[in-house]
């Protein structure tokens, strides 16, 4: 127990010394119902086909073949100074996952899909052609083994690539393309080090990406590498479940929106990003039999310096509230999430020195079944 106390204690230790924590730029990490409930900080305690997305050697306890598919509705109110708003509506998003551990086996297979790093704004309104409208959208596939050492000890690892779509168009050009990033990987644990506690461990190496169009004009960035590490309590006999996740991300690695042709700069839009890192504290409590509610608090930090903060990429400091549940319905598992984002007004200075401010809310919902 004291072990325990002291694990939880340090992670929220470098919670709240953190000089402020984050949501990350171009992050987005709503990916299952089950998770976003419960402020995506189940990272060591995903226990269902969520872990696939989260921390798949979760996966490692979990005979049988999994399904999961899932469906978020996004809404987003961004605003600037005195010259009035600027549109940050999201796509509409949705992720899948399967994963097959034979009965009684040790070794498993999963893979999923997702959309973990998505921006869209439009600052046409604003800045005129200066800074304009971006959309960019990150689809990640993984594929994973994943293999339960002995009874408190699973293990993981897996590729990612992404399916990229870019749209620019800043100071009179414009640029879209399409395509595949390279192979990154990443690796997973869960350790049960102790009854009614649990540890989670997520590295994801960061990837590059190169697109270009028919014109031969080029745009190139580096997804950040991420380290997710996570502790679980289960409390009063497993009623309730208690997590608290800390997330690092290299956002440093992404220092501008550039399109080049052999060699001209076509549109520069500097970003500056600096390292980020999230916390995030869920609560899981088992109301009744096969039924779940969800609550979750995450402190939000952007990755944007102040001293040169780019409405292209409209990351600010806030804070997120959810809620969420679950329960079986017909055969299967169905979750339902909400969380609403608030970034409160934020004078900035720089060549866009202004005051910005930012909500999201999100709408989601998973189903999910085992065969």
């Amino acid at each position: 127990m004291k072990l325990g106390l002291k694990v939880l204690g340090v992670c929220a230790c470098a919670w709240m010394n953190m000089q402020s924590v984050s949501a990350a730029a171009l992050a987005h990490d709503d990916l299952t119902a089950a998770g976003a409930g419960a402020a995506n900080a189940i990272v060591a305690g995903a226990d269902d086909i969520s872990a696939a997305l989260y921390n798949p050697a979760g996966l490692a306890w979990q005979e049988g073949v999994q399904a999961l598919v899932s469906s978020q509705s996004n809404s987003r109110g961004i605003r600037g100074g005195a010259a009035g708003s600027g549109d940050g509506n999201m796509h509409d998003l949705n992720a899948f996952a399967l994963s097959w551990l034979p009965e009684g086996g040790s070794w498993g297979v999963s893979g999923s899909i997702s959309t973990p790093y998505i921006a869209q704004t439009n600052w046409n309104n604003q800045f005129a052609q200066a800074i304009g409208r971006t959309d960019i959208q990150f689809q990640r596939y993984s594929l994973d083994t994943f293999y339960r050492v002995n009874n408190t000890l699973g293990i993981a690892a897996g590729l990612d690539m992404y399916d990229t779509g870019i749209s620019l168009a800043s100071n009179g050009s414009s640029f879209a393309a399409s395509g595949w990033s390279h192979v990154g990987g990443h690796i997973a644990t869960r350790w049960q080090f102790m009854p009614f506690w649990m540890l989670g461990v997520t590295y994801r190496q960061g990837t590059d990406v190169s697109l270009s169009n028919g014109a031969g004009d080029t745009f190139a960035m580096n997804l950040p590498d991420e380290l997710s590490i996570a502790v679980a309590h289960d409390l009063l006999d497993d009623e309730m479940r208690l997590e608290l996740a800390v997330k690092r991300s290299t956002w440093s690695s992404l220092q501008d929106l550039t399109v080049e042709n052999n060699g001209t700069i076509l549109q520069s839009l500097p970003t500056n990003l600096k390292d980020t890192t999230d916390a995030s504290l869920g609560l899981t409590w088992f109301w009744r039999e096969r039924t779940q509610l969800r609550f979750g608090y995450s402190y939000l930090q952007g990755a944007n310096d102040l001293a040169s903060y780019q409405p292209a990429i409209a990351d600010l400091t806030g804070h997120k509230f959810t809620s969420g549940f679950g329960g079986k319905m017909s055969g299967m598992h169905l979750d339902v999430s909400v969380s609403y984002a608030i970034y409160p007004s934020t004078t900035v200075t720089g060549a866009n020195a202004d005051s910005y401010k930012d909500s999201l809310l999100t709408w989601m919902f998973t189903l999910s079944k085992k065969f």
